[in-house]
């Protein structure tokens, strides 16, 4: 099961995928604003964002923009019925996009097994996302130095006997012992402090 992100200041448009996608057993949230979508994104794990392009304030490119910055291996849909194509375009170059869909939509079964695909694909990249995380926690737990060990959004994904406040810090490694390495992945950049001068003593 996959979790889609409707954004649609239409409400009607919501509450037909809504229905739809839940009757295949799959969670939805919705969202009438970029503004909405982004704090939903923050607190939720969103698997695919299905967004209007015109949206209210912040349009949805600038959605998009910001969703595949934030969060890259989110999958993106575009349903809209705005068709300037210089908007489209837009749209295209700047997010995750996985379908370009116009308004009025049939949701038939073809639609729904698209869509459904795209859920499946995301949740079985996080699978693998998650098990690489593990795997290098192993690695970096037999090396017996302190380490801590960001995914590029800020998140802490491991750390032994260093706490950082932050991916960004510190900014002075040398003087603090330490050095900082990037692992990049299908998934997003892995970002490594580790402790050189100090070693974790293995219990006798």
């Amino acid at each position: 099961m996959a979790l889609y992100l409707l954004v649609d200041p239409h409400e009607p448009t919501r509450k037909i995928l809504q229905r739809k996608l839940l009757a295949h057993q799959q969670a939805v949230m919705e969202a009438v604003s970029a503004e909405e979508a982004l704090d939903l994104l923050e607190q939720y794990d969103i698997d695919v964002v299905i967004t209007e392009l015109r949206l209210p304030k912040m349009d949805g490119v600038e959605l998009l923009k910001q969703v595949t910055l934030e969060y890259p291996v989110i999958r993106q849909v575009v349903l809209t019925d705005y068709v300037q194509i210089h908007t489209l375009l837009a749209a295209v170059n700047s997010g995750n996009i996985s379908r370009l869909m116009t308004k009025p939509l049939r949701v038939d079964a073809t639609i729904l097994g698209i869509l459904e695909k795209i859920g499946a694909e995301v949740v079985e990249l996080k699978s693998r996302k998650t098990i690489i995380s593990t795997a290098f926690n192993e690695v970096l737990l037999n090396s017996n130095r302190p380490y801590c060990l960001f995914f590029e959004d800020g998140t802490i994904i491991g750390q032994r006997e260093l706490n950082l406040a932050d991916k960004n810090a510190p900014s002075d490694e040398e003087k603090d012992g330490l050095r900082r390495l990037e692992f990049p992945t299908q998934f997003g950049t892995y970002i490594l402090y580790q402790s050189v001068t100090k070693m974790i003593m293995k219990p006798v």
